[in-house]
């Protein structure tokens, strides 16, 4: 492979954070499984969002949200989108992704980017379309939703957020308040996009789904004066209970969370329902 493409390739991919220390490890045993669902109020309408983490058999997981469009939203948006990513943890409780798929992620029905990992042979093979590349990984490359699930188990552990990428050994950067502040790369449409986070504090948070214990982070891509404020509910797992995602100074969507279910049975009728 060239150099070009393997530079191309490498940017679809994010540098996760660095292993959990063993006392804090989570294990396969400490995901449990949840379906979450979200109001979306966006600009061109109201739209749904559902969330689900499951259980597979075996040490698997896989971590699934569809998109969708309601009323004249249907008009703009042109099918379901669906993002998932199946994993399994390690013994220090980093996520080990197997297969990540984007399918309409772009609004366009035949939108379908696929991640293939061999992690014996630390490699990673991105396709889309006719287009296939290959790149070498690091042992904490991942794609963004594994990258979701890793942020997760950072915040239940108390880990800091916010890596930065140049140190692939984990070193994070403080701001001037002590509070962890770095940059990650994470995958969207096929792209690499380098946020900037920090963490803002503990809030309780009133939604449809009850009165949720939260930690409130603040994200924004380089370069960008658009930004986002994102919720981690403790009731949820730690999963997102709400995202605010500003344009420079209007905030344009509200993602918040108003039914959640825990256990795989409970979870997948909820998300079958949902999808009727």
């Amino acid at each position: 492979m060239i150099p070009v493409r393997a530079a191309i390739a490498a940017c679809l991919l994010a540098l996760a954070g660095p292993a959990m220390s063993a006392d804090t490890a989570a294990t396969p045993q400490g995901i449990k499984s949840i379906g979450v669902l979200y109001d979306v109020d966006a600009p061109f309408g109201q739209r749904a969002l559902s969330l689900s983490l499951i259980r597979r058999e075996g040490d698997g997981f896989v971590y699934e949200t569809y998109s969708r469009g309601l009323g004249l939203a249907r008009l703009v948006i042109a099918s379901d989108a669906l993002e998932s990513t199946r994993f399994v943890l390690d013994q220090d409780g980093m996520v080990r992704p197997l297969g990540y798929m984007c399918r309409s992620c772009d609004g366009r029905r035949d939108g379908l980017v696929e991640i293939a990992y061999d992690l014996d042979a630390n490699l990673a093979v991105y396709s889309e379309k006719e287009e296939v590349l290959e790149v070498a990984l690091d042992t904490r490359a991942m794609d963004r939703k594994s990258w979701e699930i890793q942020t997760m188990l950072d915040i239940a552990t108390g880990r800091p957020l916010g890596v930065e990428p140049t140190q692939i050994d984990g070193g994070t950067e403080l701001d001037d308040d002590g509070r962890p502040l770095g940059v990650e790369p994470t995958l969207e449409g096929g792209k690499l996009k380098l946020y900037s986070g920090e963490r803002l504090g503990n809030e309780t948070l009133s939604t449809r789904a009850g009165e949720l214990e939260t930690r409130k982070y603040f994200r924004q891509r380089e370069g960008s004066e658009n930004f986002q404020y994102i919720w981690y509910a403790r009731e949820l797992g730690w999963l997102p209970a709400r995202w605010e995602i500003w344009r420079k100074d209007r905030r344009a969507v509200i993602i918040e969370a108003y039914e959640f279910a825990w256990g795989e049975d409970a979870a997948l009728a909820m998300r079958a329902d949902w999808l009727k």
